[in-house]
């Protein structure tokens, strides 16, 4: 089957995608036991050659989806990338065994691995979570750029007999904010290992300086 895509940016050609269904015979394995092969063939105008992708599935979908659900490993990838850079997930303590007998190829300790990789994960949902509550523009955003943007911001912390009141210094883009701050205050939720006082949140009025230059 054929089929076109759009092009990668606006106004590019489209791009044509042809599909072939066959079935690969692994070593040692009979015809019977043969994986489903999709073929993606995608037609490179130019000198350039055309990029082939083989894809083995066990997935009885039609080909065009077994293809969609291939491309959502870049999903998964980058997902890897931002834990390694974002939130050092290789820096994770107590990931080596110390008294492994040979140093160049020791061993690890599943358990802490294991946990680190957890909270890295839950922290990644979290952030994107986040995210989608925002502008558009920052749906996807990296968990560094919502860090830098948002996360780590100064301001003052009031504590009263029933509320404790963060008041943000102000920042360029704290406009973003202002929908999911009057929902977070809309919700009236209580702090419980603090007496139960009532969180509220503030920004300070922007900064952005008028336009056209008027006061």
């Amino acid at each position: 089957m054929a089929f076109e895509e759009p092009g990668p940016y606006v106004g590019a050609p489209a791009k044509e995608i042809r599909l072939a269904e066959t079935r690969t015979i692994l070593k040692g394995e009979t015809a019977e036991e043969a994986v489903r092969t999709i073929v993606c063939r995608e037609i490179v105008p130019g000198p350039k050659r055309d990029r082939w992708h083989p894809l083995y599935t066990s997935s009885a979908t039609a080909p065009q989806e077994v293809l969609t659900d291939f491309r959502q490993r870049q999903h998964h990838e980058q997902a890897y990338r931002i834990g390694v850079h974002d939130e050092f997930l290789n820096a994770s303590p107590c990931g080596y065994d110390k008294d492994s007998p040979d140093p160049r190829r020791p061993r690890f300790h599943r358990g802490p691995l294991q946990m680190i990789g957890w909270l890295i994960a839950l922290v990644y949902n979290a952030v994107g979570d986040l995210a989608v509550q925002l502008p558009e523009r920052y749906h996807r955003a990296h968990v560094d750029t919502l860090r830098r943007t948002f996360f780590n911001r100064s301001g003052q912390v009031y504590c009263t007999p029933e509320a404790l009141i963060v008041y943000l210094d102000p920042f360029r883009e704290q406009q973003a904010l202002v929908p999911l701050i009057d929902a977070v205050n809309a919700q009236q939720r209580c702090l419980p290992w603090l007496e139960n006082r009532r969180l509220v949140l503030s920004l300070s009025p922007d900064p952005s300086p008028a336009r056209g230059g008027g006061p």
